[in-house]
C-alpha cells in the first residue's frame, strides 16, 4: 500500500480552502478591499516583469533578485491572509518593509547597493541594520517624526516576535479566545490587507525607479505598457486613499506616446 500524508493534513487544506472562499467573498463585496488586491497583483505584475529582464550591470540585478525576494513576500502574505492566518501574514510585511527602507537607502544613496552586496556580517549590521537604514533615512529626508520606527515596531510587537500582544492577529475581532489554526475574521482581513497594500504601492515605486527610462524617449512598448499599468493603479489608489494627486496630464501623454509607438509600428 502506499504511503500517504496524515489526514489531518487535508483536512486542514479542505479548511484553509474554504476559509478562502469566504475571504475572497469578502474582498469582491467591498469595493476598497478590491482595490487593495488589485494595486497588489499590479505591483506583482511589474516586478515579475521588469525582475525577469537580462539585468544592465551587478547593481540593476541585485534590486531585481531583492524584487524577487518581495515578489515572494506578496504572494505569500496575501496567500497566508486570505487562508486565515493573520498573525503570520503580517509576519512577512515586516521583510517587505526592510527592503523598502532598503531600496529607499539604494535609490538616495546608489553606491550603497555595492557596499550591502559585499558587506560581511559586522559591516551589515553597523551600517545596514533595520534600524540603521531608519535612522539614514530620516535623517536624509528631516524626518523627526520617526514614523518609520513606529510603523516597524508595529509588526514587531504584533506579528514578528512573539509577544503578548500579538496574540490580537490570532483572536476574533473584538475578543475572545485564541483560535489555532485558521479562521476568518472580517475586521483583521481588512486590517493586515490595507497594510499589505500599502507596503505593495512603496516596494512598487521604489523599484519601477530602478528600471524607468525616460518615458518620452521610451520605445520598449511593452515594458512601457507593464510600467504604465502599476503606475495608474498605483495613482489612482494614493489618490483614493491616500489623498495625493494622481497625475492624470502625464498619463495621458505617456499612453498617447504608446499608441504612436503602436502606430509606426504596425
Amino acid at each position: 500500500m502506499a504511503a500517504k500524508i496524515p489526514e489531518n493534513m487535508d483536512l486542514l487544506y479542505d479548511g484553509e480552502t474554504h476559509i478562502r472562499g469566504q475571504s475572497i467573498a469578502a474582498i469582491e463585496a467591498d469595493p476598497l478591499l478590491l482595490d487593495h488586491v488589485v494595486l497588489i497583483e499590479a505591483t506583482m505584475n511589474h516586478i515579475d516583469f521588469f525582475a525577469k529582464r537580462d539585468a544592465v550591470d551587478i547593481e540593476q540585478e541585485t534590486i531585481q533578485l531583492l524584487g524577487a525576494r518581495v515578489f515572494n513576500d506578496l504572494a505569500a502574505s496575501y496567500s497566508l491572509l486570505t487562508r486565515g492566518y493573520y498573525q503570520i501574514a503580517a509576519a512577512t510585511l515586516r521583510d517587505i518593509m526592510e527592503i523598502v527602507y532598503l531600496w529607499g537607502y539604494f535609490d538616495r544613496e546608489p553606491a550603497k547597493i555595492k557596499e550591502w552586496r559585499e558587506s560581511d556580517d559586522k559591516t551589515r549590521r553597523d551600517i545596514f541594520a533595520p534600524v540603521k537604514v531608519r535612522k539614514f533615512l530620516d535623517e536624509f529626508d528631516g524626518f523627526k517624526e520617526g514614523k518609520r520606527g513606529v510603523a516597524y515596531k508595529m509588526f514587531c510587537e504584533y506579528a514578528a516576535h512573539a509577544t503578548w500582544q500579538g496574540f490580537i492577529l490570532q483572536r476574533p475581532t473584538g475578543g475572545g479566545q485564541v483560535v489555532m489554526g485558521p479562521f476568518f475574521d472580517a475586521g483583521l482581513l481588512k486590517a493586515v490587507l490595507a497594510e499589505l497594500a500599502l507596503l505593495a504601492a512603496q516596494a512598487g515605486n521604489y523599484f519601477s525607479g530602478f528600471f524607468d527610462k525616460s518615458e518620452e524617449t521610451n520605445e520598449d512598448v511593452l515594458g512601457l505598457e507593464v510600467w504604465l499599468h502599476r503606475y495608474v493603479i498605483t495613482g489612482e489608489w494614493a489618490e483614493k486613499y491616500m489623498g495625493r494627486k494622481h497625475d492624470r496630464a502625464f498619463v495621458a501623454k505617456i499612453e498617447k506616446w504608446l499608441l504612436d509607438l503602436k502606430a509606426k509600428r504596425a
